[in-house]
């Protein structure tokens, strides 16, 4: 993803397109692209702007650019 090139704060707000369940989380992730989901009934972690399987099912991080 092109999108650290750009990022000028030290953390900012991002969304995970829907998976095969249906749902999305909100995200907050840094400059490397390492944080969380904040929303829903349970967390991903991101590595590397990649969004960690939990519960059983994994997101991809919505386009941006």
């Amino acid at each position: 993803m092109r999108l650290k090139e750009y990022v000028t704060e030290s953390d900012f707000n991002l969304s995970t397109k829907k998976d095969q369940t249906g749902h999305v989380h909100e995200c907050v992730v840094n400059a490397d692209g390492d944080g969380k989901t904040v929303s829903g009934d349970h967390e991903h972690r991101i590595f590397e702007w990649m969004v960690q399987p939990s519960h059983g099912h994994v997101h991809n991080l919505e386009d941006i650019i």
